[in-house]
């Protein structure tokens, strides 16, 4: 998968690589079904290596990858907020999912702001977490607050890791 990404992203040029590094952490982090499949990290990874080989420039992808983040972390958010019943319905419950769900709503409630963070840095808890947030009734500007950040210093780590491999990687 990750040669062919790179491969993708690399035959439209600068603009492929810049709309690949935007809006596949986006879509990741905006719709959760979609973002389980789309490696939304591993473009920001690649946007990185190809950076250094000089496709694009590294500010470029910097800068994709931390809208990128921060747009697909507002749709998720309003989504959960639209759709909070829908979105809410199947993790309650008496099962073990609807347990381990709610222990991870309470969280959200209680710590919203560093499960915002810590999700940003997880797999499967950026694609949920924004939704989530939204669903389950997390202030706006508290939100926004914690989605700049953790998408601040998640966008430079990876994409500098791209970077840094970069000799090894794509290019």
């Amino acid at each position: 998968m990750t040669g062919w990404l790179a491969e993708h992203m690399g035959a439209y040029g600068s603009s492929g690589v810049l709309c690949a590094v935007l809006l596949l952490p986006a879509l990741e982090a905006a719709l959760p079904m979609v973002g389980a499949l789309l490696p939304g990290q591993t473009a920001v990874v690649l946007g990185g290596a190809l950076a250094w080989s000089g496709v694009i420039t590294i500010e470029a992808t910097l800068l994709a990858a931390v809208a990128g983040a921060v747009l697909g972390n507002i749709v998720g958010y309003a989504i959960g907020r639209r759709w909070r019943a829908r979105v809410l319905a199947p993790l309650r419950g008496p099962t073990r999912r609807g347990r381990y769900a709610e222990r991870a709503l309470g969280l959200i409630e209680r710590r919203g702001g560093c499960a915002v963070f810590v999700g940003r840095f997880t797999a499967v808890l950026r694609t949920l977490v924004p939704t989530l947030c939204g669903a389950t009734g997390m202030p706006l500007r508290r939100y926004l607050l914690w989605s700049v950040v953790s998408s601040a210093v998640w966008a430079p780590a990876f994409v500098l890791i791209g970077y840094v491999i970069g000799p090894a990687g794509p290019g």
